[in-house]
């Protein structure tokens, strides 16, 4: 189970320079001992409690248009995926990642 916050991990690395072992710390924090491990690691590396920003595909609706997409699907709960695009796409002009611009 990874840190629930920076302010645990703190804790941990504190515990850890003060000369406790990190079985005794993991196991004080509920942690797993290898979870401890690791993000004491990416601390010393990174100087930072903050977890290292993931790779993945970004994203293509922005937070204006996720509220959209909520607000209609709750609005009609039997909206499909592809009509909720195209309901998106009618209203908010987003296009598809692929598809070629309008010349």
């Amino acid at each position: 189970m990874p840190f629930a916050n920076a302010n645990s991990l703190a804790r941990a690395v504190a515990l850890i320079d003060e000369g406790f072992s990190q079985r005794y710390v993991a196991r004080k924090l509920g942690v797993a001992r290898t979870t401890l491990r690791d993000a004491v690691k990416r601390f010393r590396e990174t100087g930072s409690y903050e977890r290292r920003p993931r790779q993945g595909r970004k994203r293509c609706t922005s937070a204006r248009d996720d509220r959209f997409l909520v607000t209609n699907v709750l609005r009609n709960r039997f909206t499909t995926a592809v009509e909720a695009r195209y309901q998106l796409r009618e209203v908010r002009n987003v296009q598809s990642r692929g598809a070629a611009p309008d010349l």
